[in-house]
């Protein structure tokens, strides 16, 4: 069977960013050489020069004619009074070229030939050479139309004779206004061009950085929602990157600052009327005892007694209140510590255990037999689970169970409590866990509770990076606490095995 070889795919190659300045320098620099060009275009394409060198290229061609038709004659080897074969050899020529007029004279300047259109109206040669000459300097215009003959010497067989030729031309001389005027005109139309096409470059840079400077505005009325379009990889979207980061940072920011305003708002609504409740019961048995509105001394010793329990649970009211403002804060520090919580949960079931019995509620620890090692702050810890049992206990059926388990799973810990109590509806599990939040009937009932305690608990298991939650099956409900395990556990709990 024939093998197949794969072909790599080609990576696609991937340049280096250029930076702004680098950019704008070769912005500059190619609209510079557009316009130096576009410069020399012009001045080489539509000045004067250009037409003298094409005039002089025409110049010499009509010399290489009459050299060449110098030739012919001397090859035929006639006399200088031979005018058929003259005129034979010189009007082919002179029809191919109906611009160009011969004229032939003899050594003594006498006329020999000539064609029809001959402007030349001398009886010799010398005159013919002042008139040539005259002609040439006539006019110093760069462009004039007048004749300009040509002079070339033929040997006849009996001596020496002239061939000449005339034509029609435009003499040209340089001007030096109309050249400089050439120049200006090409400079005028390169600068143009450079400003149009460094405008035409600039543009995409000018309306990003328009866009940004929008942005900002946007971002200063406080439109923080809105995010700068990152484009390409320079200083430009290196802004536009930090804008978006400094927007979502005061976004962030705002958003925390009004939970905590709607946080502080709710405190001050709840203690209002948690502390004012019990605030009211003391200052009314204190009155009672105050105003002597009692029968005898032992209906005063319990006034006294109901106002210094009432003033225990108000104690207890403000120290929970200051545990989780503590917990709260941002700087809250955790004294962490690996610690086996099985140890841990036996200690504090086995201290809520006579109570539960009190109670008459039957408690069913689960537990594994393998150490369980988490690093948790014991202290805050012991806090959580011991508010979750006190919970149990105040909130259970009589004659229930109570059932705590420990499970541990590949990389967290997960122990649970659950108890039988009033059947809980699923969108109040959730807010179990806010603060001075009470079920109606736990709130309307003689159990006694400030309802931040699972608030205090949820704090403390989000510092440890764990969860805490509620669910409920029938009438029992069940408290989850996940906590994460530390990578190096399974070899911890190996050598407390052994130890």
């Amino acid at each position: 069977m024939r093998s197949l070889r794969i072909i790599p795919k080609k990576q696609r190659v991937s340049f280096p960013p250029i930076r702004l300045n680098m950019r704008l320098f070769l912005i500059f620099l190619i609209c510079l050489t557009v316009a130096v060009i576009a410069f020399f275009i012009i001045i080489f394409k539509y000045s004067a020069l250009n037409t003298f060198e094409e005039q002089q290229k025409k110049e010499e061609k009509k010399e290489k004619i009459l050299f060449q038709l110098t030739d012919q004659l001397q090859t035929k080897n006639i006399k200088s009074d031979n005018i058929n074969v003259i005129a034979s050899t010189i009007k082919p020529i002179n029809n191919t070229h109906p611009t160009l007029d011969f004229l032939v004279a003899n050594a003594k300047g006498d006329v020999i030939f000539r064609t029809n259109n001959i402007h030349i109206h001398t009886k010799n040669v010398r005159d013919m050479l002042r008139v040539k000459l005259t002609l040439y300097s006539s006019n110093n215009r760069v462009s004039n139309t007048t004749y300009s003959s040509f002079i070339s010497p033929v040997s006849f067989r009996d001596g020496l004779g002239y061939l000449i030729m005339d034509s029609s031309t435009s003499k040209l001389t340089i001007n030096p206004a109309q050249y400089n005027r050439q120049i200006y005109i090409a400079f005028g139309c390169s600068v143009l061009i450079f400003i149009l096409l460094f405008i035409l470059c600039m543009n995409p840079i000018t309306r990003y950085i328009k866009q940004i400077e929008q942005g900002i505005r946007r971002i200063v009325k406080k439109d923080w929602t809105y995010s700068i379009p990152v484009k390409g990889k320079n200083e430009l979207s290196s802004l536009a990157t930090n804008i978006n980061w400094m927007t979502e940072q005061l976004r962030q920011r705002f958003e925390r600052e009004r939970e905590v305003e709607q946080a502080k708002n709710e405190l001050m609504t709840n203690l209002s009327h948690d502390l004012r409740t019990p605030l009211t019961s003391i200052i009314g048995y204190l009155r009672l005892v105050k105003d002597q509105q009692y029968n005898n001394e032992q209906e005063r010793q319990h006034y006294i007694e109901i106002t210094y329990n009432i003033s225990l649970k108000f104690k207890n009211l403000v120290d929970e209140l200051f545990e989780y403002t503590k917990l709260s804060l941002s700087d809250v520090e955790a004294q962490f510590q690996q610690v086996n919580l099985n140890g841990v949960l036996y200690q504090l079931v086995g201290e809520y255990t006579p109570i539960f019995e009190s109670q008459d509620l039957r408690v069913h620890l689960t537990i594994p037999d393998k150490p369980t090692l988490v690093s948790i702050d014991i202290e805050k810890m012991v806090r959580v689970f011991d508010n979750l049992l006190s919970n149990a206990e105040k909130y259970s059926y009589k004659s229930s169970d109570v059932k705590i388990a420990l499970q541990k799973s590949l990389n967290q810990v997960i122990v649970s409590i659950s108890n039988e109590t009033h059947y809980i509806e699923p969108e109040e599990l959730d807010k179990l866990f806010e603060r001075f939040y009470r079920i109606d009937k736990a709130r309307s009932s003689t159990v006694s509770g400030s309802g931040i305690g699972l608030a205090i608990a949820k704090r403390i298991v989000d510092l440890h990076e764990g969860e805490i939650w509620a669910e409920s099956e029938g009438n029992r409900i069940i408290i989850y606490v996940t906590l994460p395990l530390p990578p190096d556990t399974k070899e911890k709990e190996t050598i407390y095995e052994d130890l």
